[in-house]
């Protein structure tokens, strides 16, 4: 084992605290008499299933920042501010940071499983009311130090977990763990279905391939080609394929594809790659549903069809965008997602290609794990035997297969996740497949029976 194989593997072993944990409620309640107070959290990720602030007098107000406490500046008015956390632990210190404008009064409680987590007053520190004209400029003539400790001051509170993450775990939905892998139907020939060379470069010495199909330079649409594809998939534990979707010959080869899947048992679903509008996302969302009737094999979840949107898309037309896209739509979306926000609207989220070192792929699906699970949602890992994409761009970017190993890092992060994605099954271009080849025979076939059984246990 060469040293950086061996670095790849160890690192995919490296415990973590947040890996095991789970969702429970606390609540929170603030009051204060300050006219300025925010609450942040060390070692813990949060979501807000409700907030709320009341004056003394019972007048509720929205606020317009979560766990924030906004008046007028020297408004001494007492306010209580509640709030529903759904929370769960990251690998940081637990604590709370509290942020007070003028020093007026408060008191922070926290509650889970019924008992009192944590319980803390900071008092007054200096008299309460509104200062008249003549302190406001006796104050303005002190030094910019001696001006700068009236301003806000932040406190950091430690927190305990064995009181704090005490709840009983919230329930998870329970996704069937599966095994995808982005399969590419864009290959035609001349004598087949496509009438003429389709991403094969038959000038090029090795037609723009990085590894040489077992089956030769095929056609996608080719039914026996496709019925090959799928008997080497499901010998290999892959529960489906996820098509890439740009073109109209794309449906002629889903058309196949389906046909085929639909007597196997075999499940299929639509990768998105190009949408640059909420309308145009809105559309194809649409064309989804429809061409997915009628076919038991396209992939559902909640009897919705599952169709995966790439970062292109998501990028393009940001979170609101992605919101108005989904309007009246009937799909279960899972896209290339790394921000809460984003992930929060889709129904699940991982991303396409993770060929980073395996601690920062680690890393990334710890985070999005917390996202999900702080959101009832599905997380998709991404795991890839090598990358090698030399032969259609300069430089390029080549990461080595290591004979087995580099896959089987990824695969070890993988467990964290709700369903794995291989990328790819034929992206022959990138150098990612695992189809059969003439420089790897069925290796990656085997590999991946190996490694997807280990997975699923």
């Amino acid at each position: 084992m060469t040293l950086r194989a061996s670095l790849l593997f160890l690192l995919t072993l490296l415990p973590s605290l947040a890996w095991g944990q789970t969702v429970q409620p606390v609540t929170l309640e603030l009051y204060t008499t300050s006219d300025d107070v925010e609450i942040a959290f060390s070692g813990l990720d949060f979501r807000i299933l409700k907030s709320s602030v009341e004056s003394v007098n019972g007048v509720t107000q929205s606020n317009a920042k979560p766990l924030h406490v906004k008046k007028q500046p020297w408004d001494v008015t007492p306010m209580t501010l509640r709030a529903e956390l759904l929370v769960t632990p990251t690998d940081a210190p637990l604590a709370v940071k509290v942020t007070r404008g003028c020093p007026g009064e408060m008191r922070l409680t926290l509650r889970a499983a019924g008992k009192i987590a944590l319980e803390h007053v900071w008092p007054a520190g200096e008299p309460l009311g509104k200062p008249t004209m003549g302190k406001l400029k006796a104050a303005m003539r002190q030094p910019v130090a001696k001006r700068e400790e009236r301003g806000p001051k932040e406190y950091t509170v430690p927190l305990r977990a064995d009181k704090l993450l005490t709840a009983a775990p919230l329930p998870r939905k329970a996704f069937e763990p599966m095994v995808l892998a982005y399969h590419y139907g864009w290959y035609g020939r001349p004598d087949g279905a496509a009438k003429e060379w389709l991403h094969w470069d038959p000038k090029a010495a090795d037609h723009a391939s990085t590894n040489t199909p077992q089956l030769g330079f095929y056609d996608s649409a080719d039914p026996k080609i496709v019925r090959q594809q799928i008997a080497w998939a499901q010998e290999a534990g892959i529960d489906g394929f996820i098509l890439s979707w740009w073109t109209p010959w794309d449906r002629k080869v889903l058309a196949e594809l389906l046909k085929q899947a639909d007597a196997k048992r075999f499940a299929v679903s639509l990768y998105l790659e190009v949408a640059p509008t909420p309308d145009e996302l809105h559309r194809q969302l649409l064309d989804v549903e429809a061409l997915a009737k009628g076919h038991p094999s396209f992939l559902r979840v909640e009897g919705k069809p599952v169709v995966f949107l790439y970062g292109r898309i998501l990028y393009a037309i940001g979170h609101e965008g992605l919101r108005e896209a989904l309007r009246n739509t009937n799909v279960f979306t899972i896209g290339d997602a790394l921000a809460p926000l984003t992930f929060s609207t889709l129904d699940g989220a991982g991303w396409y290609m993770a060929l980073d070192v395996p601690d920062q792929q680690r890393e990334q699906l710890v985070n999005l794990q917390r996202t999900a699970r702080l959101n009832d949602k599905l997380l998709v890992a991404s795991v890839a035997p090598g990358y090698d994409d030399s032969h259609i761009r300069s430089p390029g970017r080549v990461d080595q297969r290591l004979d087995g190993q580099f896959y089987e890092s990824m695969w070890s992060a993988a467990k964290l996740a709700d369903w794995v994605v291989i990328t790819s099954w034929n992206e022959w271009h990138e150098g990612s497949d695992i189809e059969p080849s003439a420089e790897y025979g069925k290796k990656y076939l085997e590999l991946t029976r190996k490694l997807a059984d280990r997975w699923r246990k």
